[in-house]
């Protein structure tokens, strides 16, 4: 009797070894009829860019009305409507300014698309400007390279009709040829904010390495939408690739501080991802302290504010990168600076008795790699998109030991059945329900488990990293056909085994 069931035990293992044999040929024989280009995989590719490349390196590039009441810039700044005075401002202090109009001798320190507005200012107002201006429309300027006394001067802008000296003024630090003041601007600022506004949603679902947060002094994971008041944040950045942080404006709110256990560089540049749509997409900022980065970083730091239509930093520390802002009114009337470009639908910096922060010239220099896919319309529209357009490589890092377990695992597991040879032993059915019927099937289990475990929690496309093994299910028929062939093959394999087994096992039983 030991002797026999020995032999069944030895029969149904080789059975069951040749089967998981046959079913490793045929997935790789479907793996390969697809890879050879007979089923159509869709692998969307990747692109490269400088999303603020529009912008045009200025340091504040504003679509439409800028208000300047205080304080500086130290690079250039432009703006596609009017020019508000409302108090005094430096502009491009620091010289740095690298756009030239064409056939001018310098850079354009300052462009406004509109006109300037004198109406609006205390009469003690200065617009400093270091190198050129450009005004698109001089209704209401007089531009003026004589003083009072018909000597030639620096180039300054006043209200019409007004003298050389007379406030509000835009005066320059170099003598500008009237003729190259305007009117005409050189920026086509809406194209270049169709540009930006694509870039900004394009970003927002961008396919890349996620970011966790995790608790500055424990070892917890904090979600998206779930940081505590006063709670202090890290991040650990992967080299060499896109970081992309998700995060809530309550969070940014909420964070005591965020602390940089690996500082971005040019190939590992961090894009800021914030959600405003818990407060109606309009964001008062209370900035934390970024530990850890400086301005050495910031070139490498992009915070974007895809559908918040009023950003006003309200408080706090420095803000280290540029920020993308759209669709937003933006505002600064607190002492924090911003070391980045600006990029505003409107931006009033300062206000009527209150300073606003400086602009430091940080540009952004650096580039984001994403899938070229992604959809252009804002996220707020388009949440449920970018579960098809996820990275592939989670995907694949979950589904191999989900695909793979069942192979090695289903064998081992139902074959050392000790019932089955002593009392079960004839029982042709036995085999049937142990074998491939149980085993089979869970190797198919990733495809309904993905999507449980990948749905977001926190809301938006920014945490559907499980979501990645969508287009696998719905690339179409021409390429899911393969695996369908090649699911048809394995069930008709299984079943073959089935028989084989049972034979042998009646042979094993009578011998």
């Amino acid at each position: 009797m030991h002797t026999r069931t020995a032999s069944a035990r030895r029969t149904r293992r080789l059975t069951l070894a040749g089967a998981a044999t046959l079913v490793a040929g045929v997935a790789a024989t479907a793996i390969a009829f697809n890879a050879a280009g007979t089923g159509q995989v869709a692998q969307a590719a990747t692109v490269t860019y400088d999303p603020l490349a529009p912008a045009l390196d200025f340091n504040a590039f504003v679509e439409d009305e800028t208000e300047l009441h205080s304080t500086e810039s130290e690079g250039a700044m432009a703006t596609g409507g009017n020019l508000v005075i409302r108090g005094s401002y430096n502009v491009n202090i620091h010289e740095v300014a690298s756009f030239t109009a064409p056939g001018d001798a310098r850079p354009s320190a300052l462009v406004v698309g509109g006109r300037v507005d004198y109406d609006q200012d205390p009469a003690t107002s200065v617009v400093q400007v270091h190198d050129y201006v450009k005004v698109g429309d001089l209704t209401g300027t007089s531009v003026l390279n004589t003083d009072s006394n018909n000597a030639s001067v620096n180039t300054h802008l006043v209200a019409s009709g007004s003298g050389y000296d007379s406030t509000p003024r835009i005066e320059l630090n170099v003598q500008q040829p009237i003729a190259s003041v305007g009117p005409t601007s050189p920026i086509d600022f809406d194209s270049a904010f169709a540009q930006l506004r694509e870039n900004s949603a394009n970003l927002y679902v961008c396919d890349a390495f996620k970011v966790p947060m995790n608790d500055r002094d424990r070892p917890v994971v904090v979600p998206k939408g779930e940081v505590a008041p006063g709670q202090g944040i890290r991040i650990s950045l992967n080299p060499g690739v896109t970081n992309i942080l998700e995060v809530t404006g309550e969070d940014l709110n909420n964070m005591s501080d965020l602390t940089f256990d690996t500082p971005p560089t040019a190939d590992t540049p961090l894009l800021i991802n914030v959600d405003t749509s818990g407060t109606g997409n309009e964001f008062d900022w209370d900035v934390a302290s970024q530990a850890g980065i400086s301005g050495d970083q910031a070139p490498y730091i992009l915070w974007n504010f895809p559908d918040t239509t009023r950003l006003n930093i309200a408080s706090g520390d420095t803000v280290e990168g540029s920020i993308l802002a759209p669709n937003a009114d933006y505002r600064n009337v607190s002492p924090t600076n911003v070391e980045g470009q600006i990029i505003a639908k409107n931006a009033k910096f300062g206000d009527l008795g209150e300073n606003g922060g400086e602009i430091h010239y940080f540009p952004f220099a650096a580039e984001f790699s994403c899938e070229d896919d992604t959809p252009t319309e804002s996220p707020s529209g388009t949440t449920d998109e970018p579960s098809s357009d996820e990275p592939t490589t989670p995907c694949e890092t979950t589904d191999a030991p989900s695909s793979e377990e069942p192979t090695t695992e289903g064998p081992t597991t139902d074959e050392p059945t000790t019932d089955e040879p002593t009392s079960d032993g004839p029982t042709t059915d036995e085999p049937t329900t142990d074998g491939p019927t149980s085993d089979g099937p869970t190797s198919d289990a990733p495809s309904s488990d993905a999507p449980s475990s990948g749905t977001p929690s926190s809301g938006g496309p920014a945490t559907t990293s499980d979501d990645d093994c969508a287009p696998l299910a719905t690339t179409g028929s021409s390429s899911t056909a393969p695996l369908l062939i090649a699911a048809g093959t394995l069930v008709a394999v299984g079943a073959g085994v089935v028989t084989v087994a049972s034979i042998r096992r009646r042979s094993a039983k009578n011998s």
